[in-house]
């Protein structure tokens, strides 16, 4: 690592638990808005932070890094999931927030405290997708190969 030239790994569980967990928290926010929102809200900083580390170790190559053709497409691909993954679950956050509000089930406070909710479970999709689908892409490699 100090050198620089560590080697990228195929990082199949991880994500998947880090989306678990971020998902678990959102759900816990949207079913309790009003009492021990904190579980929701700590699940899916939990989450969060583990899908941050997942571009650190994972199969996608920085940007600023040299990368052949299959790297660069395999990238791209792979943000394009998650970006895709992102907009559908910004839609559909967007319009159940938007709802509850109009049906006045929610309050102003509440609606504030979901949309911080809903956007670090945002961020969190936006980190572990990508590695997500380039892992489960891709067949990892032997230490001979």
């Amino acid at each position: 690592m100090a050198a620089g030239m560590q080697r990228k790994r195929h990082l199949r569980w991880p994500p998947v638990v880090a989306l678990v967990v971020a998902s678990a928290g959102l759900f816990w926010c949207v079913v309790n808005p009003d009492r021990s929102y904190w579980i929701g809200y700590a699940l899916i900083m939990v989450g969060f932070f583990i899908a941050n580390l997942m571009p650190i170790w994972g199969p996608l190559r920085r940007f600023s890094e040299r990368a052949d053709e299959f790297e660069r497409q395999q990238r791209r691909d792979s943000f394009l999931v998650g970006l895709a993954t992102v907009a559908v679950a910004a839609f559909a956050g967007i319009w159940l927030t938007v709802g509850l509000l109009a049906m006045q089930v929610w309050s102003a406070l509440v609606a504030q405290q979901e949309l911080t909710a809903f956007a670090f479970y945002m961020m969190a999709l936006f980190s572990a997708v990508p590695t997500l689908h380039a892992s489960w892409h891709t067949r990892p490699l032997n230490d001979e190969d």
